[in-house]
Parts: C-alpha cells; sequence; structure tokens
C-alpha cells in the first residue's frame, strides 16, 4: 500500500486542545474586564442618583419660606425604585446673613457615603 494513502488533512485532537487552552487564556481576562466594567458603570448610576437626591434636598431647604433652624435635618426620597437617605448639618455664619447646609446622601440601610453637597442659604 501507498503511504500517502493514509494521510489524514486537518487537525488532530491534541492540536484542537491546544487551540481551545489558547482561546481561553485569551477570553479569561476579557471576561474579568468586562466584569469590572460592569460593576463600575454601576457604582457610577448609583452616585448619580445620589447626586439628584442631594440636589432635590438642598432646593428644598434652601427655597421654603422659613427658613430651617441650625441643626440635623434627615430625610429619605425614593428614586429609581430605591430608598436614599439624606442627612443636612445646617449652621448660620456668625456675623453674617448666611446659613451654610452640608449634604450628605447614602442607600438606606448603608453607612457609606455616596454623595456630599455644600449651599448657603440667605437669612433675612
Amino acid at each position: 500500500m501507498n503511504r500517502t494513502a493514509f494521510a489524514q488533512d486537518g487537525f488532530s485532537l491534541l492540536e484542537l486542545l491546544v487551540a481551545i487552552a489558547i482561546l481561553s487564556l485569551a477570553v479569561i481576562p476579557m471576561i474579568a474586564t468586562q466584569s469590572t466594567a460592569i460593576r463600575s458603570s454601576s457604582r457610577l448610576n448609583e452616585k448619580e442618583i445620589a447626586r439628584f437626591v442631594a440636589e432635590n434636598a438642598l432646593t428644598e431647604l434652601s427655597i421654603s419660606e422659613i427658613p430651617p433652624e441650625p441643626g440635623m435635618r434627615r430625610g429619605t426620597e425614593n428614586q429609581a425604585g430605591f430608598n436614599y437617605d439624606w442627612q443636612a448639618v445646617i449652621s448660620r455664619i456668625p456675623n453674617q446673613p448666611l446659613m451654610t447646609i452640608a449634604l450628605s446622601v447614602n442607600r438606606e440601610g448603608s453607612a457609606e457615603t455616596l454623595y456630599q453637597l455644600n449651599g448657603f442659604r440667605k437669612v433675612k
């Protein structure tokens, strides 16, 4: 028999296994990078919502007819289906017709501050 009659075209099983191993080594870091990007995007979205909550609370405290008393105020606001707690520390500036309002926002049940905002309000 002629030896060329038994020659095979294509890849051997070992060559396929090596190719799959090399491909998997390249794909695993890409999946990890994608996962990190998704977590980062989610965190950024959460901070953006916390910014809206802080701006809403500052606006409420700034435009009320009666200025808020110095001290601490707290509230909860629902945004995007989640509750966010805000805390405002209000203090008067000595010898000035101004109050400072320092706001911080966190997710309900979490101690981590997501956003901080400072503002001023004129006192009559």
